[in-house]
Protein backbone atom coordinates (compact mmCIF):
# COMPACT_ATOMS: atom_id res chain seq x y z
CA UNK A 1 0.00 0.00 0.00
CA UNK A 2 2.72 2.57 0.78
CA UNK A 3 4.27 1.61 -2.06
CA UNK A 4 1.43 2.68 -4.35
CA UNK A 5 0.89 5.92 -2.07
CA UNK A 6 4.11 6.60 -3.18
CA UNK A 7 3.16 6.13 -7.02
CA UNK A 8 0.31 8.08 -6.78
CA UNK A 9 2.57 10.88 -4.93
CA UNK A 10 5.09 10.93 -7.82
CA UNK A 11 2.38 11.20 -11.13
CA UNK A 12 0.64 13.75 -9.41
CA UNK A 13 3.89 15.79 -9.13
CA UNK A 14 4.63 15.17 -12.46
CA UNK A 15 1.46 16.39 -13.78
CA UNK A 16 1.09 19.40 -11.08
CA UNK A 17 4.92 19.93 -13.19
CA UNK A 18 3.11 19.70 -16.35
CA UNK A 19 0.53 22.29 -14.71
CA UNK A 20 3.23 24.68 -14.35
CA UNK A 21 5.16 24.51 -17.12
CA UNK A 22 2.15 23.80 -19.63
CA UNK A 23 1.72 28.07 -20.26
CA UNK A 24 4.87 27.79 -21.70
CA UNK A 25 5.86 30.88 -19.37
CA UNK A 26 9.18 31.82 -18.57
CA UNK A 27 7.73 33.98 -15.26
CA UNK A 28 9.96 36.44 -14.76
CA UNK A 29 9.69 39.18 -12.23
CA UNK A 30 11.33 41.42 -14.43
CA UNK A 31 9.57 40.49 -17.34
CA UNK A 32 10.38 43.77 -19.64
CA UNK A 33 14.04 42.77 -19.48
CA UNK A 34 13.39 39.62 -21.64
CA UNK A 35 9.90 40.60 -23.25
CA UNK A 36 10.64 39.27 -27.17
CA UNK A 37 10.23 35.95 -25.22
CA UNK A 38 6.21 37.02 -24.46
CA UNK A 39 6.22 39.40 -27.68
CA UNK A 40 7.43 39.08 -31.06
CA UNK A 41 6.60 42.28 -31.82
CA UNK A 42 9.58 43.81 -29.40
CA UNK A 43 12.27 42.87 -31.38
CA UNK A 44 13.98 45.32 -33.16
CA UNK A 45 12.43 47.99 -30.82
CA UNK A 46 15.81 48.83 -29.10
CA UNK A 47 18.47 50.93 -31.19
CA UNK A 48 20.84 47.95 -30.59
CA UNK A 49 21.00 44.40 -31.02
CA UNK A 50 20.23 43.64 -27.74
CA UNK A 51 21.08 40.46 -26.19
CA UNK A 52 19.86 38.73 -22.82
CA UNK A 53 20.80 35.68 -20.90
CA UNK A 54 18.81 35.11 -17.61
CA UNK A 55 18.31 32.50 -14.87
CA UNK A 56 15.63 32.06 -12.26
CA UNK A 57 15.62 29.61 -9.57
CA UNK A 58 12.29 28.55 -7.42
CA UNK A 59 12.91 27.49 -3.99
CA UNK A 60 16.47 27.33 -3.94
CA UNK A 61 17.97 24.90 -2.33
CA UNK A 62 15.24 21.84 -2.88
CA UNK A 63 16.14 19.00 -4.91
CA UNK A 64 14.22 18.98 -7.99
CA UNK A 65 13.21 22.48 -7.66
CA UNK A 66 12.02 24.76 -10.98
CA UNK A 67 14.73 26.30 -12.68
CA UNK A 68 14.35 28.30 -16.05
CA UNK A 69 17.25 29.69 -18.10
CA UNK A 70 16.94 31.90 -21.20
CA UNK A 71 19.17 33.81 -23.99
CA UNK A 72 17.46 35.75 -26.28
CA UNK A 73 18.82 38.32 -29.08
CA UNK A 74 16.68 40.42 -31.24
CA UNK A 75 17.64 44.09 -33.09
CA UNK A 76 16.65 46.10 -35.97
CA UNK A 77 17.51 45.13 -39.58
CA UNK A 78 16.22 47.51 -42.46
CA UNK A 79 13.92 50.18 -41.95
CA UNK A 80 10.56 48.69 -40.46
CA UNK A 81 11.77 45.01 -39.87
CA UNK A 82 13.15 43.30 -36.43
CA UNK A 83 14.28 39.67 -36.18
CA UNK A 84 14.82 37.56 -32.86
CA UNK A 85 16.24 34.51 -31.69
CA UNK A 86 15.17 32.83 -27.90
CA UNK A 87 16.39 29.56 -26.46
CA UNK A 88 14.35 28.89 -23.33
CA UNK A 89 14.94 25.71 -20.69
CA UNK A 90 12.79 24.65 -18.25
CA UNK A 91 13.10 22.07 -16.14
CA UNK A 92 11.44 20.90 -12.88
CA UNK A 93 12.46 17.20 -10.91
CA UNK A 94 12.19 14.43 -14.17
CA UNK A 95 10.51 16.75 -16.56
CA UNK A 96 12.74 19.35 -18.90
CA UNK A 97 11.44 21.26 -22.22
CA UNK A 98 13.36 23.45 -24.34
CA UNK A 99 12.11 26.34 -26.36
CA UNK A 100 13.56 27.57 -29.50
CA UNK A 101 11.80 30.35 -31.39
CA UNK A 102 12.54 32.69 -33.90
CA UNK A 103 11.04 35.85 -34.04
CA UNK A 104 9.68 38.83 -36.64
CA UNK A 105 8.43 42.18 -36.23
CA UNK A 106 6.95 45.23 -38.68
CA UNK A 107 6.97 48.46 -36.83
CA UNK A 108 4.57 51.36 -37.99
CA UNK A 109 5.70 55.06 -37.22
CA UNK A 110 1.74 56.45 -35.85
CA UNK A 111 3.11 59.67 -34.98
CA UNK A 112 6.72 61.50 -34.65
CA UNK A 113 6.18 60.22 -30.73
CA UNK A 114 4.43 56.90 -31.27
CA UNK A 115 5.01 53.63 -33.14
CA UNK A 116 3.22 50.48 -33.44
CA UNK A 117 5.00 47.37 -34.49
CA UNK A 118 3.38 43.92 -35.16
CA UNK A 119 5.24 40.62 -35.07
CA UNK A 120 4.89 36.99 -35.10
CA UNK A 121 6.70 33.98 -33.31
CA UNK A 122 7.92 30.46 -34.69
CA UNK A 123 9.65 27.21 -33.55
CA UNK A 124 8.99 24.15 -31.59
CA UNK A 125 9.56 22.79 -28.09
CA UNK A 126 10.73 20.09 -27.01
CA UNK A 127 9.86 17.84 -23.94
CA UNK A 128 11.48 15.03 -22.09
CA UNK A 129 10.46 13.68 -19.43
CA UNK A 130 13.10 11.17 -17.85
CA UNK A 131 10.72 8.37 -16.03
CA UNK A 132 13.75 6.02 -15.72
CA UNK A 133 15.56 8.43 -13.33
CA UNK A 134 12.52 7.51 -10.74
CA UNK A 135 14.10 3.64 -10.75
CA UNK A 136 10.03 2.26 -10.76
CA UNK A 137 10.58 -0.49 -12.93
CA UNK A 138 7.29 -2.56 -12.22
CA UNK A 139 4.87 0.01 -13.04
CA UNK A 140 3.76 0.23 -16.81
CA UNK A 141 3.45 3.56 -16.44
CA UNK A 142 6.61 4.68 -15.15
CA UNK A 143 8.84 2.54 -17.07
CA UNK A 144 9.46 4.34 -20.38
CA UNK A 145 10.54 7.64 -21.16
CA UNK A 146 8.55 10.76 -22.74
CA UNK A 147 10.06 12.49 -25.76
CA UNK A 148 7.41 14.93 -27.57
CA UNK A 149 8.21 17.67 -29.98
CA UNK A 150 5.43 20.31 -30.19
CA UNK A 151 5.80 23.09 -32.87
CA UNK A 152 4.09 26.18 -32.39
CA UNK A 153 3.34 29.97 -33.28
CA UNK A 154 2.71 33.29 -31.67
CA UNK A 155 1.56 36.50 -32.56
CA UNK A 156 1.89 40.22 -30.93
CA UNK A 157 1.11 43.55 -31.22
CA UNK A 158 3.43 46.47 -29.44
CA UNK A 159 2.49 50.10 -29.08
CA UNK A 160 5.30 52.48 -27.46
CA UNK A 161 6.13 56.12 -27.25
CA UNK A 162 9.32 57.14 -25.12
CA UNK A 163 6.90 57.04 -21.85
CA UNK A 164 4.25 54.84 -22.51
CA UNK A 165 3.57 50.85 -23.69
CA UNK A 166 0.80 48.75 -24.00
CA UNK A 167 1.63 45.18 -24.97
CA UNK A 168 -0.68 42.47 -26.76
CA UNK A 169 0.60 38.44 -27.22
CA UNK A 170 -0.05 34.95 -27.19
CA UNK A 171 2.92 32.53 -27.87
CA UNK A 172 1.17 29.20 -28.75
CA UNK A 173 -1.80 29.73 -31.06
CA UNK A 174 -1.52 25.75 -31.77
CA UNK A 175 -3.22 24.03 -28.51
CA UNK A 176 -1.45 20.66 -28.24
CA UNK A 177 -1.56 17.54 -25.82
CA UNK A 178 1.43 16.77 -24.02
CA UNK A 179 1.12 13.71 -22.35
CA UNK A 180 -1.27 11.34 -22.43
CA UNK A 181 -0.28 7.37 -22.01
CA UNK A 182 -2.39 3.85 -22.52
CA UNK A 183 -5.83 5.32 -22.16
CA UNK A 184 -5.21 6.76 -18.26
CA UNK A 185 -6.32 10.00 -17.33
CA UNK A 186 -2.75 11.99 -17.23
CA UNK A 187 -2.95 14.33 -20.04
CA UNK A 188 -2.30 17.86 -19.93
CA UNK A 189 -3.00 20.54 -22.50
CA UNK A 190 -1.13 23.30 -23.49
CA UNK A 191 -3.89 26.02 -24.00
CA UNK A 192 -3.51 28.90 -25.51
CA UNK A 193 -1.94 31.77 -22.99
CA UNK A 194 -2.36 34.98 -23.43
CA UNK A 195 -0.70 38.46 -21.81
CA UNK A 196 -1.55 41.82 -21.27
CA UNK A 197 1.14 44.44 -20.10
CA UNK A 198 1.62 47.98 -20.12
CA UNK A 199 3.66 50.73 -17.94
CA UNK A 200 4.44 54.55 -18.01
CA UNK A 201 7.61 56.14 -17.08
CA UNK A 202 6.76 59.35 -14.63
CA UNK A 203 9.46 61.89 -14.73
CA UNK A 204 9.99 63.00 -10.91
CA UNK A 205 12.75 65.43 -11.48
CA UNK A 206 16.01 65.23 -13.80
CA UNK A 207 17.17 62.48 -11.42
CA UNK A 208 14.46 60.28 -10.36
CA UNK A 209 11.46 58.73 -12.64
CA UNK A 210 8.84 56.52 -11.47
CA UNK A 211 7.83 53.48 -13.34
CA UNK A 212 4.70 51.16 -12.64
CA UNK A 213 3.62 48.61 -14.80
CA UNK A 214 1.81 45.38 -14.98
CA UNK A 215 1.77 42.13 -16.90
CA UNK A 216 -1.45 40.12 -16.57
CA UNK A 217 -1.71 36.11 -18.09
CA UNK A 218 -4.92 34.42 -18.85
CA UNK A 219 -5.10 30.97 -20.36
CA UNK A 220 -8.65 29.05 -20.66
CA UNK A 221 -9.15 26.93 -17.50
CA UNK A 222 -6.88 28.89 -14.75
CA UNK A 223 -7.28 32.07 -12.72
CA UNK A 224 -5.76 34.84 -14.02
CA UNK A 225 -2.10 35.68 -13.26
CA UNK A 226 -1.24 39.26 -12.44
CA UNK A 227 2.05 41.15 -11.68
CA UNK A 228 1.81 44.80 -10.48
CA UNK A 229 5.32 46.41 -10.28
CA UNK A 230 6.87 49.83 -9.30
CA UNK A 231 10.47 51.30 -9.40
CA UNK A 232 12.32 54.45 -8.98
CA UNK A 233 14.73 54.94 -11.57
CA UNK A 234 17.78 57.26 -10.67
CA UNK A 235 19.80 59.00 -13.34
CA UNK A 236 19.55 56.17 -16.03
CA UNK A 237 21.91 54.28 -13.65
CA UNK A 238 20.13 52.43 -10.63
CA UNK A 239 16.61 51.16 -10.41
CA UNK A 240 14.85 49.71 -6.99
CA UNK A 241 11.37 48.37 -6.96
CA UNK A 242 8.90 46.43 -5.59
CA UNK A 243 6.60 43.68 -7.67
CA UNK A 244 3.50 41.73 -6.58
CA UNK A 245 2.04 38.84 -8.30
CA UNK A 246 -1.63 38.39 -6.41
CA UNK A 247 -2.21 35.29 -4.24
CA UNK A 248 1.52 33.89 -5.12
CA UNK A 249 4.35 36.56 -4.13
CA UNK A 250 5.85 39.61 -3.50
CA UNK A 251 9.43 40.55 -5.07
CA UNK A 252 12.14 43.36 -4.50
CA UNK A 253 13.65 44.74 -7.66
CA UNK A 254 17.34 45.91 -8.18
CA UNK A 255 18.72 46.72 -11.62
CA UNK A 256 22.02 48.57 -12.18
CA UNK A 257 24.21 50.17 -15.89
CA UNK A 258 27.78 49.54 -15.66
CA UNK A 259 27.95 51.33 -18.86
CA UNK A 260 26.36 51.52 -22.26
CA UNK A 261 26.25 48.22 -22.89
CA UNK A 262 26.10 46.40 -19.75
CA UNK A 263 22.81 46.41 -17.28
CA UNK A 264 22.39 43.45 -14.42
CA UNK A 265 19.50 42.83 -12.76
CA UNK A 266 18.12 40.70 -9.74
CA UNK A 267 14.97 39.87 -7.98
CA UNK A 268 13.87 37.85 -4.88
CA UNK A 269 10.66 36.65 -4.74
CA UNK A 270 9.41 35.90 -1.41
CA UNK A 271 6.05 33.59 -1.67
CA UNK A 272 2.66 34.44 0.01
CA UNK A 273 1.44 31.19 -0.29
CA UNK A 274 1.49 28.33 2.64
CA UNK A 275 4.08 26.94 0.49
CA UNK A 276 6.33 29.61 2.28
CA UNK A 277 6.58 27.95 5.04
CA UNK A 278 8.42 25.47 3.86
CA UNK A 279 10.67 26.86 0.86
CA UNK A 280 13.20 29.56 0.62
CA UNK A 281 11.68 32.04 -2.45
CA UNK A 282 12.89 32.41 -6.12
CA UNK A 283 16.16 34.27 -7.33
CA UNK A 284 16.36 35.70 -10.41
CA UNK A 285 19.23 37.40 -12.43
CA UNK A 286 19.48 39.04 -15.64
CA UNK A 287 22.76 40.43 -17.94
CA UNK A 288 21.39 42.55 -20.91
CA UNK A 289 24.12 43.46 -23.38
CA UNK A 290 23.33 46.50 -25.98
CA UNK A 291 25.96 44.80 -28.63
CA UNK A 292 26.05 46.95 -31.19
CA UNK A 293 24.31 49.91 -33.21
CA UNK A 294 20.89 48.54 -35.71
CA UNK A 295 21.33 48.89 -38.95
CA UNK A 296 17.38 50.66 -39.05
CA UNK A 297 17.62 54.05 -40.39
CA UNK A 298 13.56 54.25 -38.88
CA UNK A 299 13.56 56.83 -36.40
CA UNK A 300 12.00 55.16 -33.37
CA UNK A 301 10.71 56.80 -29.77
CA UNK A 302 13.19 55.38 -27.17
CA UNK A 303 11.13 52.00 -25.62
CA UNK A 304 10.33 52.95 -22.43
CA UNK A 305 11.84 50.95 -19.67
CA UNK A 306 14.79 50.01 -21.86
CA UNK A 307 16.83 52.73 -19.88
Amino acid sequence: MKIISQYICIIILILNSFNGFSQQDPLYTQYYNNFSLINPAYAGSHGYFTATASIRSQWAGEDGAPKTEAISVHGATGKNVGLGLSIVNDKVFVLSEKHIYADFSYALKVSEKSTLAFGIKAGASFLNIDLLELEIFNDPLLNENINQTNPNIGVGAFYYSDKFYVSLSTINLLESTRYEKRNVVTSANKNIVAYLSSGYVFDLSKEFQLRPSFLIRAVNGAPLTTDVSASFLWNNLLEIGISHRFDESISGLFQIRLNEYLKLGYTYDSSTQNIGNYTSGAHELSIIVNLNKSSSKFKKPKVPFNW
